[in-house]
C-alpha cells in the first residue's frame, strides 16, 4: 500500500470495513506509531472521499483485532454510516505527530530522495514508498522503471536528510530484477 500524504496531513490508517453493528471500523495501520496517533479524543480527517463521510472523526476507543485496529468514533454510530468509509484514509496533521530522534523517518518524507550505490552512483530518485506489511518498499524511479528496493538495515546503508540522500548496498541482481 503506497503511503498517501498531502502538505499539511498524513495518511495513518486505510478504513477496511465496518466491523459489528455499532459503527465501529477495521483500519489498515499506516504508521508504526499506532500507540501515540491513536489516543481517545484525537480528531481525524476522513481523506478520500466524494461527499456522504464526515470530514472530521473523534476517536472514542481503539484496539488491536487481527493484525490492525478497531476504531470507534463519536460520530459513527451505526454499521451503515461506517461502510460509507471503507477504502477512505484516516489522517492527522503532520505538527500533531510526535518529534523524530536522529534515525527516525515519516516515510512520507523519503520521496524525492535521491538513491545511489555505496560507490556514490546514482540509481533514481524515491517516487513512492510502499507497506507490505513485512517490511517497507521504496519505489525508486530508475530509467522509466520502478524499481523496488526494501528499506532496511540489510540494504540501507545511510539516510542523509540534509541532503536528501539514501545510500544503500543492493544484493546482486536486486537492481537487475
Amino acid at each position: 500500500t503506497p503511503i498517501r500524504t498531502t502538505m499539511d496531513v498524513i495518511a495513518v490508517a486505510l478504513v477496511r470495513r465496518a466491523h459489528g453493528l455499532d459503527g465501529e471500523l477495521l483500519v489498515q495501520l499506516l504508521t508504526g506509531d499506532p500507540e501515540t496517533v491513536f489516543e481517545e479524543g484525537r480528531v481525524f480527517l476522513v481523506m478520500g472521499g466524494a461527499g456522504g463521510a464526515p470530514e472530521r472523526l473523534t476517536l472514542e476507543a481503539s484496539r488491536r483485532h487481527r493484525g490492525g485496529l478497531l476504531l470507534a468514533f463519536r460520530e459513527i454510530a451505526d454499521r451503515a454510516a461506517a461502510e460509507r468509509l471503507r477504502g477512505l484514509d484516516l489522517a492527522v496533521p503532520v505538527d500533531e505527530l510526535r518529534e523524530l530522534a536522529k534515525d527516525e523517518f515519516f516515510l512520507h518524507d523519503l520521496v524525492g530522495y535521491v538513491v545511489v550505490r555505496a560507490d556514490g552512483s546514482a540509481i533514481g530518485a524515491v517516487a513512492t514508498v510502499y507497506e507490505t506489511g513485512g517490511q517497507m518498499l521504496l519505489g525508486v524511479a530508475e530509467d522509466g522503471r520502478e524499481v523496488l528496493v526494501p528499506f532496511g538495515r540489510q540494504v540501507v546503508m545511510d539516510v542523509d536528510r540534509d541532503a536528501r540522500r539514501i545510500v544503500i548496498d543492493p544484493p546482486p541482481g536486486l537492481l537487475e530484477v
